[in-house]
């Protein structure tokens, strides 16, 4: 009997990655690719279908079908992508059909976050939690729910956004157009803009690791961190303090017994989870916050993984 196999497709404003995986969530191959955003869904679709079938072709199997993980509001009964800050240009495209087309493959479409949620609930913690949210650090900042062991998507599949969560109404532009989420202080372009703001006029290591700041990103501002820079360490605070009133609003208003920050900006560890973990210890409401343990997930490429799943079952 051949082995059953996923695609899973986690689609980001800068990277996209495709693992193929197993009913259990076992990772068996693992790719990844530029999105080039900029030029546009038909390249994009074009690109993915190579991608899968070289990835087939490597396993000696075929995907059951493909799970196709996207940052924004996604409409999954139409298959398209309604409206995505970081993906402007695959707006109203039916990314759905086009990719079902190029890859001879049953596609399923879901906001990235959404998938995380439950690559996160079945591999990471094995659905023994029953109400988890998952906040997921990359270019933005996307959330994803599972309440009593159900994947939970809302009336339109819009559940979760937690990144664009207000926490200063008079704060900066996010990517959406609004002033003030989450997002604009913790997705990865924003935690730049609060480095290149503290760095105006100051000296850093940060202008020994980057100069001219052209290149300025997260992982080099955590690397400053570790090594003791000032001007390092009070970035992650901030964009840490901010995203940490999202997620206890989060906390407030779902109760969960499990958060989980996973994507790739989480990988700043500690520098991003402690204030976190300071702003939820300081809420007046001792009972959900004690029950709410928050972590970092160990496991790469969650969003990929739980597409994968996603389109098996």
């Amino acid at each position: 009997m051949s082995r059953r196999i996923g695609v899973g497709v986690d689609t980001g404003g800068t990277f996209t990655k495709i693992v193929s995986v197993s009913p259990e969530g076992k990772p068996l191959r693992e790719l990844q690719i530029p999105t080039l955003a900029a030029d546009g869904p038909r390249s994009f679709v074009r690109r993915v279908a190579e991608a899968v079938r070289w990835e087939q072709s490597a396993l000696g199997a075929k995907a059951e079908g493909i799970g196709l993980a996207v940052a924004g509001d996604v409409d999954a009964e139409r298959g398209m992508v309604r409206f995505s800050p970081n993906l402007r240009k695959f707006d109203r495209y039916p990314l759905r059909d086009a990719l079902a087309r190029a890859a001879h493959r049953k596609v399923l479409i879901a906001n990235d976050a959404n998938m995380a949620a439950w690559g996160a609930y079945v591999v990471e913690l094995e659905r023994k939690a029953r109400n988890v949210v998952v906040v997921a650090m990359g270019t933005g900042i996307g959330g994803g729910v599972v309440i009593d062991g159900k994947l939970f998507q809302g009336s339109t599949g819009s559940a979760g956004e937690i990144g664009h969560t207000t926490v200063d109404p008079r704060g900066p532009l996010c990517a959406c157009g609004a002033r003030g989420h989450a997002e604009a202080y913790a997705g990865s372009y924003g935690i730049v803009r609060i480095a290149r703001k503290l760095l105006r006029g100051k000296k850093s290591l940060l202008h020994t690791l980057c100069p001219g700041l052209k290149e300025l990103e997260p992982r080099l501002i955590a690397h400053a961190a570790l090594e003791g820079d000032k001007i390092a360490l009070a970035v992650w605070e901030e964009a840490g303090r901010r995203l940490g009133l999202a997620i206890a609003d989060a906390v407030y208003l779902l109760n969960p017994d499990r958060v989980l920050i996973v994507g790739g900006v989480s990988r700043a560890g500690r520098l991003i989870l402690d204030p976190i973990q300071a702003v939820l210890r300081a809420q007046p409401f001792k009972t959900p916050f004690d029950a709410a343990k928050v972590e970092i997930a160990s496991t790469p490429n969650l969003g990929a993984i739980g597409a994968g799943l996603l389109a098996l079952e």
